[in-house]
């Protein structure tokens, strides 16, 4: 909608004044340019609001149409846009155009300081009324009920004869009756007056018609023209919406384009990614397929293996057994005996070596299967090694005494054989 102007002019001029200027504007724009609206004009006054409080506010002062007895006439209106427009309704007032009008009193829409009140402006809803149907609403009121009338001054009476008669037919309430009741024994002066009369009448009533007519057809015409100017409207409304519609659906569909190929894109780099990694992997996995089946083998030598040792422990053992019964119970430790006291303590010291060897062994066993603290074990290892170090420096004493008693014996036994000789 092309803005007014003279409206846009004034906007800027009031600056702040309004919420919504861009509504202000554009409905003042569209009352302006309409039928209704022709005969008002833009200018910035002042509005005196019920809290007191004046405010310059944008007013379109002119007239607006009313039909009254079959003519048209044109009633002073000042229409005023408040500061709250528009939330809350214009504000009317009927204006006086001359001194002999007054407004009429107990008015049903029009306050004794000619301010308007309608149904229309108490049902004021800023998303479904217009300026315009609020000019169409004061017009189709104001023109059953007018708002103002005219007392027209006293004239002096007249005494003349034909003054009476011409007064008598330019009377409201004068017809043809009433012509055919003068007396027809009235003079030719009067009958040509009465006759002249008679024409006036006629030619009066077919200019009126004649008058009405066009009143008619401008009324047609301007209510064509306001058919026109809505359906431009609605058109360019209609235009509007559909070139938004259009570019929101065109950005949402390149939008959804974009994604469709981004995941696209994600899609073929995914099936890239996994066929590089099969292709890398694929050697590994036949290299590590081929050491697993050699490892298999070997598990299954070395289980072949551990079932023939197990066999043949189990056969010496029976064997073992047998000899053991065969021995009728007697003790490895029966059978062997030492010869002499160093003998026993040799052999005593030899067992307490490999005793304390089993010790240490199982104690690592115990610190691998974590049943036992590493410092446990220190303490343990520490100790029993510092006896297996004193029984074999023990048993390294014993052994060269006994080499030395054996190397003394053999000595003397060489000095015996060689007395004998001699």
């Amino acid at each position: 909608m092309v803005s007014d102007p003279r409206v846009n002019t004034l906007m800027n001029r009031l600056g702040g004044v309004y919420r919504d200027p861009h509504r202000v504007d554009r409905d003042a724009s569209t009352l302006l340019r309409s039928s209704v609206g022709r005969h008002l004009i833009p200018k910035v006054a002042s509005l005196v609001e019920n809290n007191g409080m004046t405010t310059n506010t944008l007013c379109l002062k002119g007239t607006i149409s009313i039909m009254f007895r079959g003519q048209e006439y044109q009633q002073l209106l000042d229409l005023f846009l408040g500061p709250g427009y528009p939330l809350r309704p214009p504000v009317a007032y009927v204006r006086l155009a001359s001194a002999n009008m007054y407004l009429k009193e107990h008015h049903p829409h029009v306050g004794s300081d000619g301010q308007v009140y309608l149904p229309y402006l108490a049902e004021w809803r800023p998303n479904s009324h217009s300026l315009i149907e609020l000019i169409v609403a004061m017009s189709s009121i104001f023109s059953a009920d007018p708002p103002v009338f005219t007392r027209a001054a006293t004239n002096p009476p007249s005494y003349s004869s034909t003054t009476t008669t011409s007064t008598a037919m330019n009377n409201t309430n004068t017809n043809n009756s009433i012509l055919g009741s003068v007396n027809t024994h009235a003079s030719q002066s009067e009958r040509d007056a009465i006759a002249e009369v008679e024409e006036h009448i006629a030619m009066e009533e077919s200019r009126k018609e004649a008058e009405q007519l066009r009143k008619l057809q401008e009324e047609e015409a301007q209510r064509e023209a306001q058919q026109m100017w809505d359906s431009k409207v609605h058109a360019s409304t209609k235009d509007n919406v559909q070139r938004k519609i259009y570019n929101y659906l065109t950005e949402e569909s390149k939008s959804i384009q974009r994604d469709i190929q981004e995941d696209m894109m994600d899609q073929i780099k995914l099936k890239q990614s996994q066929d590089q990694l099969v292709k890398e992997d694929f050697p590994n996995l036949a290299l590590q397929k081929k050491e697993l089946e050699e490892h298999h083998v070997k598990v299954d030598q070395a289980l072949k293996d551990i079932s023939k040792f197990v066999e043949e422990a189990e056969s010496s053992q029976q064997q073992t057994n047998n000899n053991t019964d065969t021995n009728n119970g007697v003790s490895y430790d029966d059978i062997i005996q030492p010869a002499s006291v160093l003998d026993e303590q040799m052999l005593e010291l030899s067992a307490k070596v490999a005793t304390y060897s089993d010790v240490m062994y199982f104690l690592g066993n115990a610190l691998h299967n974590r049943t036992i603290e590493v410092t446990t074990l220190l303490r343990e290892v520490r100790k029993y090694s510092k006896q297996q170090f004193l029984a074999k420096a023990h048993l390294l004493k014993i052994s060269q005494h006994k080499a030395t008693l054996q190397s003394q014996q053999q000595k003397t036994n060489g000095s015996s054989s060689n007395g004998m000789h001699h």
